[in-house]
């Protein structure tokens, strides 16, 4: 038989800057795949809109395959299950992918199939997607390795592929899946080709308002680089973003550069701990809230009575895309005031972003869920936020149409509405507010608190601290690990709790 070397696409849909591809011509000719793993995609983290954004990528991936002299091939089913299919025709001599950094399921997927190649003897050999490193980690040398590889020279796509004699496959109609309907009508349409071209408006036309408007939720939708889901599905790289910041040397594109660090910094989190997905940070935090679906699905629609939550939730369900700090509101407000356990709240949420990355989204839900022990607890106030970044109410109202005629002294409140106008307020069709934000939050940061005066709780702190905290010097000593909570004041060792992407 002709031997091969499989090229497995996971999220790493392009030619142009990747490793593995590039490896694997090294020796032979490949069949490039990528795998529908129904499975995967049944999880409740998934969703229609992420499967049409990916479609979109595979079918440029396909075009971009094809113009090189090999298409994309695409199968449905288990991964070893299709390459025992391909062993049957060709002498499989080596597997070539990068290295992901998933959720649970493709991290024990992972493992059979690394057993499996073990058995049959076959290399399987993976290339660093982002700069997340495998195996055991010194955390005080974490950043100079992130730097050293994202400054690598970018691969040059091949400029031939020899073509294989093995059908190219369909990709599966959409109700394949059973999705419920979710059309998500204002999302970015997925491929190699739209990504560049959201790339290349970004930095000719918005970086310079990239850091003024970053947290604004109505203009961080054109001034923020919008590039998440084209680097969650591999359209760009990382290290192409990098490079095309570093040519332009501003504020705009220090902040940039420094939101790169952090993605790693967050995926590395899953990567060493893959558990990270569903179990807390510190122990101590285990089912602490209580699952609850009617409130639960009424902060899903964007109808919590509250109009800042609200407009973020609708304008997430319509966009599929929402910036960093409404993100983290969302999911503060879900976590305290709605007590909600952040497993429930954040696989919602994960199936409305197009761009999910599981390293950022889970460590995210976590730290805004105040589960970490290492990171500052925030619980957002939604009403402020909305004055702070929608000070006139413009957002409100075009994604909160039923309060959209109130007096701006009203839009944020739409309750006090009550006293000065009884009548408008009664007719109005808006959700009454579905919580007492005061008394919760009061009673959330009193029950986090309790935790946290628990006996052993900092000597556990500290070990999370060790494995998974950032920091740009060193840790000297175990010793000068402070014993307090403020451990941002010990300015020698650099600690970072206070960030906000």
């Amino acid at each position: 038989m002709q031997e091969i070397n499989i090229l497995w696409f996971k999220k790493d849909l392009r030619v142009d800057d990747n490793e593995a591809l590039i490896e694997s011509l090294k020796d032979r000719d490949i069949i490039p795949i990528y795998i529908i793993e129904k499975e995967l995609w049944m999880q409740k983290t998934h969703s229609y809109r992420q499967w049409q954004f990916c479609k979109e990528c595979l079918i440029d991936l396909r075009n971009s395959l094809k113009a090189i002299g090999q298409p994309l091939i695409v199968r449905t089913g288990k991964v070893i299950e299709i390459f025992e299919e391909i062993s049957h025709n060709f002498d499989i001599r080596g597997i070539y992918s990068h290295q992901e950094t998933g959720d649970y399921f493709t991290y024990k997927r992972d493992q059979k199939v690394r057993k499996w190649a073990l058995k049959k003897k076959i290399i399987w050999k993976e290339y660093l997607q982002f700069s997340v490193f495998r195996g055991n980690l010194d955390r005080n040398n974490w950043s100079k390795k992130w730097k050293k590889n994202t400054e690598r020279q970018l691969f040059i796509k091949p400029k031939k592929i020899n073509p294989i004699a093995f059908a190219t496959g369909e990709i599966p109609e959409d109700d394949y899946f059973g999705f419920k309907d979710d059309f998500c009508k204002g999302r970015l349409k997925g491929g190699r080709e739209n990504g560049i071209q959201r790339m290349e408006y970004f930095f000719r036309n918005k970086l310079n308002s990239y850091s003024k408007d970053i947290s604004s939720p109505e203009k961080s939708f054109d001034s923020c680089s919008r590039l998440s889901p084209f680097i969650s599905w591999g359209c760009i790289s990382l290290k192409e973003i990098f490079h095309k910041a570093n040519s332009n040397q501003n504020n705009s594109s220090k902040m940039l550069k420094s939101r790169l660090t952090w993605h790693c910094h967050f995926i590395q989190k899953l990567e060493s701990e893959p558990e990270l997905e569903f179990k807390e940070f510190h122990p101590y935090f285990h089912k602490i809230r209580k699952k609850d679906n009617i409130l639960l699905q009424l902060w899903s629609e964007g109808r919590t009575g509250f109009p800042f939550v609200d407009a973020c939730m609708r304008s997430l369900n319509f966009n599929g895309w929402l910036n960093f700090r409404m993100r983290a509101m969302l999911m503060s407000f879900a976590s305290y005031n709605l007590w909600i356990p952040w497993q429930e709240s954040g696989s919602v949420l994960a199936s409305k972003f197009i761009d999910y990355e599981p390293g950022i989204h889970w460590n995210q839900c976590q730290m805004q869920s105040g589960t970490t022990s290492i990171n500052i607890n925030r619980i957002y106030n939604p009403i402020k936020q909305g004055k702070d970044h929608d000070p006139k109410g413009t957002f409100i109202r075009k994604w909160v149409p039923e309060i959209k005629l109130y007096p701006e002294n009203f839009i944020h409140e739409p309750w006090l509405m009550e006293k000065f106008n009884s009548r408008a307020y009664s007719s109005s069709k808006y959700t009454k507010p579905i919580i007492d934000l005061l008394q919760t939050t009061k009673i959330a940061r009193k029950k986090i608190q309790e935790i946290t005066q628990k006996e052993g709780y900092w000597d556990i702190s500290k070990e999370v601290y060790l494995k998974h905290g950032s920091r740009r010097k060193p840790l000297i000593k175990r010793k000068n690990f402070p014993k307090k909570r403020d451990f941002k004041l010990k300015k020698e060792h650099q600690y970072e709790l206070n960030i906000e992407l």
